[in-house]
């Protein structure tokens, strides 16, 4: 039985003002961590950070990942970095949007969009006990601008052309924003945190659909919020805690630090009381 990760964060993109300062931090700290308290190995865990995670090399990383992956298994992919959304690609107008994630390389006419995440997770073999990671932004309902870079938190949500044009015509795009990844329905996620749904892996989201993931400087040091939260909770519970624990520690730890989003634990529900990457 075997243990991988692959650990991305992207702090430098090739879109002017785009760039965050706690991505990679969040991969060196989330390596750490796996390897001292949940017996990963150094050789067990793939990183990929600012330029070098393309999309293309973020969609091989993934495909390896869960190619590879056996029965017995346990997987993690872990993402640091801006979420965003385009219009659908089933329309010929920005009346529905679907959510991506944003590669160093990020092409707004190409993206890399969650329904792609969704059909390669849903490949993995059974009996693979996969766990997913994402912070960063989704609808990213609550900004439309990009923060300056001096400026002590700046939200994992990087605003598409259309947001800016939509800003500047002081008109609003219409719809909602649509997305795969995950399976509840919005009334379900706004009502509570941890959602049932029938997932491949378990996952933990930055923030509700309402909110975005911050990006902040935390103890010396810039760091996903979210991502911050997690590895203290793991630290301070040696490894030893279940995905509910972990989601209620990081909850709080968010909470008390004065950060307002609360991350989502989404999956089946089986998994929940199950020992983190075990």
């Amino acid at each position: 039985m075997a243990k991988r990760a692959l650990l991305i964060g992207i702090n430098e993109h090739l879109i002017p003002g785009a760039d965050l300062r706690g991505c990679v931090n969040d991969v060196k700290n989330v390596s750490a961590t796996l390897r001292e308290f949940f017996g990963f190995r150094k050789s067990d865990i793939t990183q990929l950070t600012d330029i070098a995670a393309t999309k293309k090399a973020i969609q091989a990383g993934i495909r390896q990942l869960v190619r590879e992956a056996r029965k017995g298994d346990t997987i993690l992919l872990h993402y640091s970095g801006h979420g965003s959304n385009v219009p659908d690609d089933n329309g010929d107008e920005a009346d529905e949007r679907d959510e991506i994630l944003c590669p160093a390389d990020l092409d707004w006419k190409d993206p890399l969009s969650d329904d792609w995440l969704r059909k390669t997770f849903d490949t993995l073999r059974s009996g693979v006990r996969f766990t997913v990671i994402m912070d960063c932004c989704h609808s990213g309902t609550n900004t439309r601008a990009i923060a300056p870079p001096d400026a002590p938190v700046k939200p994992r949500y990087l605003p598409n052309p259309w947001d800016l044009m939509a800003t500047e015509s002081r008109r609003r795009l219409r719809g909602t924003v649509t997305g795969e990844l995950r399976r509840s329905t919005r009334s379900a996620r706004a009502a509570r945190d941890i959602v049932e749904a029938k997932l491949p892996e378990l996952l933990i989201t930055g923030c509700r659909d309402t909110q975005t993931s911050a990006d902040a400087f935390l103890d010396g040091a810039y760091n996903g919020a979210l991502t911050f939260c997690l590895v203290e909770a793991m630290r301070q519970a040696r490894g030893a805690l279940t995905y509910r624990e972990l989601h209620e520690r990081a909850s709080r730890t968010l909470k008390k630090r004065g950060f307002d989003q609360v991350p989502q634990l989404e999956g089946r529900a089986a998994r929940f009381d199950e020992p983190v990457l075990n």
